[in-house]
């Protein structure tokens, strides 16, 4: 009897997809917020220019803060900076000088501090205009180089401030006993900042009242605000008092005049050179003093010549010299 081949059961085939539903499930389904498309990186190229600019305008945030002028407040002291050793504690007659150093720049257009300290040499006071601060790199200002090349004790009063220091102003050197100093702002339009300071300093048993200025160049009408504000203070000191400094004006000028046509009111280079004075902005003049000396020098330092005068202290009946 023939035998039938028997089949071994095996795995059913497996249905075919339709060609449809194998490309659709190949590839999952994306969710509409992952179907956007993503942004790509900038260019190196361009992420180097906009970190340029951004550096280019910091620095130039920075220095518009630096260039621009402050005005520096007013301010008292009780004494002088620096190690002088001279004194005029006891002498009978001073020497003082009135100097607009022009930042240490001579007519040549030379920066020497020691040619301007050759001409500041055997004064026992002297008030400097135009005197810079130090910079933020320097350990110190020019009044404190001059100092050091005089022997004297130093005093800064700046007028302005810029690139965070104290850039511009006016200076004392002295070798007086100052027992207070007063920094005092002067008014002005804003163009430019000007001060005056005041030092208190015993001098032949009395108290000697040191004012000392520079007026604005470049406006009349704030050089007139200043020059009535300091004249007030002066005139009202006690006797003795000196007024100096540059005051931009010269001896024609109305408001001069009348300041020395005032009694009591002294001009210590005009008594001594007289017309030889020639015409001059710098200016000493004085109060309860007699003058014994004056004169000028001018050694080229500056684009000012120095003025000075020697003093003595006038009493009643006599005069101490």
């Amino acid at each position: 009897m023939p035998v039938s081949p028997m089949k071994c059961p095996g795995p059913e085939p497996l249905a075919e997809e339709p060609l449809s539903d194998r490309r659709t499930s190949a590839t999952p389904a994306l969710s509409p917020a992952s179907q956007l498309a993503l942004p790509s990186a900038p260019p190196r190229s361009l992420r180097r220019w906009a970190t340029a600019f951004a550096l280019l305008l910091v620095c130039g945030l920075v220095y518009l803060a630096g260039d621009q002028r402050r005005p520096v407040p007013a301010a008292v002291g009780a004494s002088l900076s620096g190690k002088g050793t001279r004194s005029t504690t006891s002498i009978a007659t001073l020497r003082v000088a009135s100097f607009n150093i022009h930042g240490g720049t001579g007519r040549d257009r030379r920066y020497d501090l020691a040619r301007t300290a050759a001409a500041l040499n055997g004064f026992d006071l002297a008030l400097l205009n135009e005197v810079h601060g130090p910079y933020f790199w320097q350990t110190e200002g020019q009044v404190e180089t001059l100092a050091g090349l005089t022997d004297q004790r130093w005093l800064f009063a700046p007028t302005e401030q810029r690139w965070w220091h104290h850039q511009f102003g006016n200076a004392v050197l002295s070798a007086a006993d100052v027992t207070q100093w007063q920094r005092i702002v002067l008014p002005g339009s804003g163009r430019g900042y000007r001060n005056a300071v005041l030092l208190s300093i015993p001098f032949a048993g009395r108290t000697l009242h040191l004012l000392g200025t520079h007026f604005d160049r470049n406006s009349a009408a704030d050089r007139a605000q200043q020059f009535q504000a300091v004249t007030r203070l002066f005139l009202a000191l006690a006797e003795p008092a000196i007024l100096l400094g540059d005051l931009n004006m010269t001896a024609d000028e109305g408001s001069i005049r009348e300041l020395l046509a005032r009694g009591g009111v002294h001009d210590p280079l005009g008594e001594v050179l007289g017309d030889a004075a020639g015409r001059h902005i710098d200016w000493i003049l004085t109060r309860g003093l007699t003058t014994i000396d004056a004169g000028t020098i001018d050694n080229g330092a500056s684009d000012h010549p120095l003025i000075w005068a020697e003093l003595g202290v006038k009493y009643k009946s006599f005069t101490v010299w």
